[in-house]
């Protein structure tokens, strides 16, 4: 079966065979990098059934690959998964009349919600891994991620829907989990390290390729074939996870501290997500793989220079003390009770993809019962409607992006960090605008 299918990217679209993308990874389609597929942890998903040989069944025969059986409300099981139409399809339930297990995951019982999940059988170590695929368009978690002997990774971790806070229902999330320390120690399974991409668009609303390169001292990240993200062993230090082989799994979860579904918000016949293929590409280790240095376009971006270039608004401090860059000496404080922002204006092309990024932290929260925010915000890039923003939390420094796309006659954009809604204490250092490479052009049909 050939699927004629279409990548929606974040500039262009383009029509592509399958039997064109499954050579390659889509951010390398003429494979220029000597990719292999590997067979064994990739599928098309163009049977009558799931390939039984190749996946389990979280459920099947009462068996729970590393007795996880859901996060409850929700429980994993076996008629939760199909293939249709050559696609995986994922489906998320309201069956209160399931015969749950009993007892409880994380302080909640099994109840209400089945739901699914499959992981391969057979493990891999290093390569590139992509999904293309359509996350449920409701309020739970789409997944596609890795685990092996003391970490894991997810590549994404997509709500379809969050009324909470409609930004999040366009956050690309990655992060590491973990696993290797000791059960007793706190840490133990907590995220060490993570990524937030705000995109510019409801991930649930259509399909797009995600995708990611391992390799044995960097991570690059990926959405349609552009490069967004890419990080070191060696900046990571401690936190990197990425060590031993691992497996493939694909589910959909509810997370009940963030949004809890109800029967309203789950259609009678279920809610799907919906996956073309899950693929794994291989290859032999290259000296000269690294991550890429792309120009920050902005000048002063870590204020080793005071404000020069930035323009202020409110109780804007400049701080003569180590932020998060740690070869500079200042940063910037947003003071409490008043609306403070920092801000410039930057030229920039037209029809052009960048990055926008920024390192902040919130000191007054406690990551228990107090959480005060700062955001980082674009706008005015020749895109009608769209003022995208990110919200920071964390006490400590941490690094977020928004992903955005200048207009046909746009020739600069205003970006901005901010406590304007909460106008509590927060910190920034180090702003980063990138241009994004165009999705490279595939051989065949384009």
């Amino acid at each position: 079966m050939n699927k004629l299918i279409r990548i929606g990217t974040l500039c262009v679209a383009s029509f592509v065979t399958t039997s064109v993308l499954a050579q390659s990874p889509y951010s390398d389609p003429n494979n220029k990098q000597g990719w292999t597929l590997n067979k064994e942890v990739s599928d098309e998903f163009n049977g009558a059934s799931i390939d039984k040989d190749k996946w389990i069944v979280q459920g099947e025969n009462d068996h729970y690959e590393n007795n996880f059986k859901g996060r409850a409300p929700s429980q994993f099981v076996p008629h939760a998964v199909d293939v249709k139409n050559g696609h995986l399809v994922i489906t998320t339930r309201w069956e209160p009349d399931f015969k749950f297990l009993k007892g409880q995951h994380k302080g909640y019982k099994y109840e209400n919600i089945t739901t699914g999940a499959i992981i391969t059988k057979q493990k891999f170590k290093t390569g590139y891994m992509e999904i293309k695929c359509k996350p449920a368009d409701a309020p739970l978690s789409s997944a596609f991620w890795f685990t092996g002997k003391g970490g894991e990774l997810d590549l994404f971790e997509i709500f379809g829907k969050y009324p909470k806070d409609k930004h999040v229902e366009k956050l690309y999330h990655t992060s590491f989990h973990d696993w290797g320390k000791d059960r007793k120690d706190p840490l133990y399974g907590k995220t060490s390290w993570d990524n937030k991409a705000q995109l510019p668009y409801r991930l649930a609303a259509d399909y797009h390729v995600y995708g990611c390169e391992w390799g044995e001292d960097f991570l690059k990240l990926y959405i349609d074939g552009q490069l967004i993200r890419c990080v070191t062993k060696e900046e990571l230090g401690d936190k990197w996870v990425m060590n031993n082989e691992q497996k493939v799994w694909v589910d959909n979860e509810v997370f009940p501290w963030k949004v809890n579904p109800k029967k309203e918000d789950i259609t009678e016949k279920g809610v799907e997500f919906l996956v073309d293929y899950v693929r794994v590409w291989q290859r032999k280790p290259s000296s000269d793989v690294s991550c890429e240095i792309h120009e920050n376009v902005l000048e002063n971006a870590d204020f080793d220079n005071g404000l020069e270039n930035w323009d202020i608004e409110g109780k804007v401090k400049l701080v003569n003390a180590k932020g998060k860059n740690e070869a500079g000496m200042n940063y910037i404080k947003l003071g409490a009770g008043k609306e403070s922002t920092i801000s410039r204006t930057v030229k920039l092309k037209p029809n052009t993809t960048y990055v926008l990024s920024a390192s902040a932290r919130a000191p007054m929260t406690n990551m228990k019962d107090i959480w005060q925010n700062g955001w980082l915000g674009v706008k005015a890039f020749g895109k009608k409607g769209q003022q995208p923003i990110i919200k920071y939390f964390k006490n400590e420094w941490y690094r977020q992006s928004i992903v955005f796309t200048t207009g046909q006659f746009a020739n600069q954009t205003y970006i901005y960090f901010t406590n304007k809604w909460q106008k509590k204490e927060v910190h920034v250092d180090y702003f980063e605008l990138t241009e994004v490479e165009a999705a490279p052009e595939v051989l065949d049909g384009k």
